[in-house]
């Protein structure tokens, strides 16, 4: 799971390049996070 910390840092970055309207916002932390744990 991200941390407050770590998701403040990454969003910017993500939301700069990611698609519009594909993920909702709300989602999006959860799908990095699962993507991060999987990739541990």
């Amino acid at each position: 799971m991200l941390s407050d910390a770590q998701w403040g840092e990454l969003e910017p970055l993500i939301e700069a390049c990611r698609p519009k309207a594909k993920t909702p916002p709300k989602e999006l932390r959860r799908t990095i996070s699962a993507i991060l744990w999987r990739h541990q």
